[in-house]
Formats: C-alpha cells, sequence, structure tokens
C-alpha cells in the first residue's frame, strides 16, 4: 500500500503524521471503487449517512443523484441508509450502503418483538460503525 501523509486535527490541535491507504481509506479498502476520487491526502475519509428508511426503491433511486452530489460537494462519502428488504437494487447502484430492519414487515413476521426499540438499537450500532460527520434525512423516519 502506498503511504499517504495529511493533516489531522482533535480540538483544534493538528498532527501530522503518515498513514498507509488503508487508514486514510478507513473504513473501506483503500481500492475500493466507492472511495475513488474522496480520499484526499489532506484529511481523513469523511462519512454523510443518508437517511432514506421508509421509502420504497422507486422512491429513492430519483433521491440517489441528488444525494450523492450533495455529500461530494461537501467532500463527504455518502453512505445510503435504508430498510428496505431486498437490497438488489441498492447493491448494482454502486453505492456505499447499510441497513437498518424494516419495522413494518417485522411486525408482521414476529408481533412480539419490540420493533421500535430494536429499530433505535441498531441505529445506534450503526452510527458508531460508521461514525458520520453528518446525517441527512431523506426519508419517511426522521427520528434520529
Amino acid at each position: 500500500m502506498k503511504d499517504i501523509s495529511f493533516q489531522i486535527s482533535w480540538g483544534g490541535k493538528g498532527e501530522t503524521r503518515k498513514l498507509d491507504a488503508g487508514e486514510a481509506a478507513w473504513p473501506f479498502n483503500s481500492d475500493s471503487p466507492v472511495i475513488d476520487g474522496i480520499v484526499r491526502p489532506d484529511r481523513a475519509l469523511s462519512i454523510m449517512l443518508v437517511n432514506l428508511c421508509g421509502l420504497e426503491w422507486e422512491d429513492i433511486e430519483p433521491l440517489l443523484p441528488a444525494a450523492t452530489r450533495g455529500a461530494k460537494d461537501q467532500g463527504m462519502l455518502p453512505v445510503i441508509i435504508v430498510d428496505l428488504t431486498d437490497m438488489v437494487p441498492l447493491q448494482k447502484a454502486g453505492l456505499a450502503y447499510d441497513c437498518l430492519p424494516n419495522v413494518t414487515a417485522g411486525s408482521l413476521q414476529q408481533p412480539d418483538l419490540d420493533w421500535r426499540a430494536y429499530f433505535v438499537r441498531r441505529k445506534h450500532l450503526l452510527i458508531e460503525k460508521w461514525r458520520p460527520e453528518a446525517i441527512v434525512h431523506l426519508g419517511n423516519d426522521q427520528d434520529w
């Protein structure tokens, strides 16, 4: 892997240190196509979660260009968050994505489970996983 040197800043104090391409690309592999043009030598990868929960694919697809453009304009990588049960169309879109449970579908299959609480717990884990710089809500579920 190629070494990349860039400025890192915590609480206003800057530190320059050598990072390999894998560190600079976290949480992606350095050769991942979704980070092409996003990872820069002057700063760490920045994530923008784009919440599209509560929408079906037909409603999501037209929002993707604006969501990705908005994130890239901010120098961030968009990670699309959905609660779909069918991931194939999203995989074909070639974007970074993650999934939360579909409360409506789950409630029909296991009505005794507290799906809202399960959703909230999974949402917190998802945010811990991605450590986003920003979260944009374009879906119906904006209870974040």
